[in-house]
């Protein structure tokens, strides 16, 4: 059954054409509650630097832990980042969705406002003569449609508010993300200053009378330490499977100068011991690390630096240095910490 015209709403004819006008407007601007920055502590770095191997020892830990502690931030930062990113791209779709909901009906009362502004006036909108007693069917249509853009203006600012929140937060949480890879990478630079002078303070230079090479040792790490060992038994002859002391065979070596710094226990096999640590390239080698020849792994020495290597090479032999380069069947390379 048809609404009775004459019961519904009185409206003035000037709140009418407001209400068109109102549905045809801009959404009022909302403002976006900012979120609260994200903070990260700045790596701090012990002074003065100590010079001794114990003080540059104790500094080095300390700021490898500080450096965890900063990676986990970052690491945080990063996923907070990710999913404000995440939350951005909803956001905006909402807001997207909602303006296109919208735009038919708002093009419609636009239309309507155009014909009764050519029509002469909001007066045509009301029955016969422009009475006040009711309003015609095509002004009470007009408001329903006015309240229904209405309604949607409401959802679309709220939407648009939204949509600047999560901006907002995102471009913050993206400086707090920045913020930690410069803290990150000022700590990691930190370890590696210490790093540098500890090796400096633990540099050993050798040179092997019989082969005439010479090679530099750096490092303070086990592998390093476990290089200069093995150094001390250069013209140790080669006996098969030997382990010292006064006597090896390539893997033997390896096994005996493990035990001197404190790794005993090892096997005394290529296969085995290429089979422990971290596998390391070529051009990542450093002093101590294995080095591998042959594709069954019949050889092994052990890098000393400069492209050198010290090795118990086979029988009528000796322990001595050799050039990397001279070994055309170099297998791969290892690690053992």
């Amino acid at each position: 059954m048809a609404p009775d015209l004459r019961r519904r709403r009185r409206l003035a004819p000037a709140a009418i054409v407001t209400m068109l006008l109102a549905g045809l407007g801009a959404a009022p601007p909302v403002t976006a509650h900012a979120a609260q920055p994200f903070r990260l502590a700045a790596a701090s770095s012990p002074s003065p630097t100590p010079t001794t191997e114990k003080g540059l020892r104790k500094t080095l830990d300390a700021l490898n832990e500080e450096a965890e502690i900063l990676t986990e931030k970052f690491n945080k930062a990063r996923v907070d980042f990710g999913k404000a990113k995440k939350a951005q791209q909803a956001a905006t779709a909402e807001a997207q969705r909602l303006r296109t909901l919208a735009e038919p009906a708002r093009e419609q009362l636009g239309r309507m406002a155009a014909a009764n502004y050519m029509a002469g006036g909001p007066d045509v909108l009301f029955g016969s003569g422009g009475s006040a007693d009711g309003l015609s069917d095509r002004a009470y249509l007009a408001q329903n449609q006015a309240a229904a853009v209405l309604a949607l203006k409401k959802q679309i600012a709220q939407a648009d508010a939204a949509q600047r929140t999560a901006e907002a937060k995102t471009a913050q949480l993206k400086k707090a993300w920045d913020d930690a890879k410069q803290a990150r990478g000022a700590a990691k630079a930190k370890v590696a200053e210490v790093m540098k002078r500890l090796d400096k303070l633990t540099t050993t230079h050798v040179s092997d009378p019989r082969t005439g090479l010479t090679a530099t040792v750096k490092g303070s790490g086990l592998p390093a330490k476990m290089a200069r060992k093995a150094l001390t038994k250069l013209g140790s002859p080669y006996v098969w499977a030997a382990a010292g002391p006064s006597s090896f065979d390539c893997s033997g070596l390896v096994v005996w100068a493990y035990a001197q710094v404190g790794k005993s226990g090892l096997p005394h096999y290529t296969g085995d011991l290429f089979a422990l640590g971290t596998k390391v390239s070529r051009g990542e080698l450093r002093s101590g690390d294995l080095v591998y020849f042959g594709s069954n792994l019949h050889h092994m020495g052990i890098y000393l630096g400069d492209g050198k290597f010290l090795h118990a090479p086979q029988t009528g032999d000796v322990v001595k240095i050799s050039n990397l380069s001279d070994r055309s069947d170099f297998a791969g390379a290892n690690r053992i910490t």
